[in-house]
């Protein structure tokens, strides 16, 4: 499959018209532009990603601005509450309620609890989280074979990707590296936090599965897997010192440079089996 689709014009296919319809807010709209090619200059028509600016509170208590695409957005609230440490993936969810551009949860958490989270920004947005990690013990076991083809389907299944270009996905897998859910957004983060909340929201334990992405595997990243319990982190991209130090330090399996038949193991050597 090229990876160039997203600029040939092929919009219109009977599974993203179905897609568009289940869909309450659009994920892209087409806009007109002006193509520069070595021979030709013409306007086409192409299809450009939403970005949309999302407040979250939790118990009427603001706590992060998203810059996100404008669906699934119970998922990635319920995702990003887990996996930046407010609260832990069994955690009694009261409500999830969409107004506008905001989304207000109600759970189980001593409002007070918010203020004493640590402040930290990345990447231009903003995000707090608790300094202290939780130890990675899952005795779950991967095949090499069974990274690469996981990672293999992110592009397979990255459908907004082809149609914009301007979309990271994310997976959850089980130990065989099948796809249980997958979700895309303009954000990478975003894009793992709605997938783990979709996850969470079906009652999957994800001790028991990877989490596969797109993008450079950053330590905010593998914080996000510590978090929310994943045995391992994949991605085609590569990785940092710090994601590394982090993976070794909680006992995580992090996997980055999946390309062909070759990857690399950086850290949770003993979960990898051939």
């Amino acid at each position: 499959m090229s990876e160039k689709r997203h600029l040939k014009g092929d919009r219109k296919t009977e599974v993203f018209r179905e897609d568009e319809e289940n869909n309450s807010s659009p994920f892209y709209v087409p806009l007109k532009c002006l193509e520069i090619t070595e021979n030709n200059k013409k306007h086409i028509d192409v299809d450009v990603i939403i970005e949309e600016r999302l407040d979250l509170f939790v118990n009427n208590v603001h706590i992060t601005t998203f810059f996100a695409s404008p669906n699934e957005l119970r998922e990635l609230a319920l995702g990003f509450l887990v996996c930046d440490g407010f609260i832990e993936p069994d955690t009694k969810i009261h409500e999830i309620a969409i107004k506008e551009n905001s989304i207000f949860c109600e759970i189980d958490i001593n409002t007070q609890e918010l203020e004493e989270l640590k402040h930290i920004v990345r990447c231009g947005s903003t995000s707090y989280r608790r300094d202290d990690f939780r130890q990675i013990n899952s005795d779950a076991q991967f095949t090499s074979d069974s990274i690469i083809h996981a990672v293999n389907q992110l592009k397979e299944l990255g459908r907004i990707w082809h149609l914009t270009g301007g979309a990271h996905t994310s997976m959850v897998c089980d130990e065989l590296g099948e796809v249980l859910f997958f979700c895309e957004d303009v954000g990478r983060a975003c894009s793992v936090d709605k997938v783990v909340g979709k996850a969470l929201m079906n009652g999957t334990d994800l001790s028991k599965c990877a989490l596969i992405t797109t993008g450079r595997l950053a330590s905010t990243m593998v914080s996000k897997a510590v978090n929310a319990g994943f045995p391992l982190i994949a991605s085609k991209g590569a990785t940092v010192r710090e994601a590394v130090e982090l993976a070794r330090e909680t006992g995580i399996t992090l996997v980055a440079f999946v390309r062909g038949k070759n990857l690399y193991v950086y850290s949770g050597e003993k979960r990898i089996i051939q």
